[in-house]
């Protein structure tokens, strides 16, 4: 039967050197899978909630907004929008369909959907423009992505 002492005596301590060596492989092995752990998580975060939806707001007038949309991911697929005028919701649609006039640019552009908004004179003064897009993540969950950076700014004046 061994007793703990001569399990003692039968371990010898690594030289220094290895033990250094050692600490520094580990360190660098914890190192490495946190880096991957960073980059499995970024790449799955970057698929699954970076908004892939881009338009533009080429036209703003007291009765009508105008633009287009565009999911690279999906550019047949109908995308539903949702216009927010000095911050209320003023109306929704489904962009869906390529119109002839913008065929060409479509192809070159990843499908982009042309829309308009038509709505009630605004009346004079400063207002503020943004269109979203209502985009599904896989958990089936809908959030709503701006298409463009910022809202659009613009005045109207009394004889508009």
């Amino acid at each position: 039967m061994m007793t703990g002492a001569l399990v003692d005596e039968l371990v010898e301590e690594p030289p220094p050197e290895t033990a250094a060596r050692l600490v520094g492989a580990v360190l660098l092995k914890s190192f490495l899978e946190l880096l991957i752990l960073c980059l499995v998580l970024g790449m799955a975060g970057f698929k699954y909630f970076n908004p892939t939806i881009r338009g533009k707001i080429t036209q703003v007038g007291a009765v009508s907004v105008r633009g287009w949309v565009a999911n690279p991911q999906a550019p047949g697929d109908p995308i539903q929008l949702e216009l927010v005028i000095d911050g209320r919701l003023t109306a929704i649609m489904i962009a869906q369909e390529v119109q002839p006039e913008h065929a060409v640019g479509a192809l070159f552009r990843h499908a982009e959907h042309p829309f308009r908004f038509s709505f009630q004179r605004l009346p004079a003064g400063t207002h503020s423009v943004q269109v979203y897009a209502v985009q599904t993540t896989p958990g089936r969950t809908l959030s709503l992505v701006p298409i463009t950076n910022r809202a659009e700014s613009f005045t109207l004046g009394r004889g508009r």
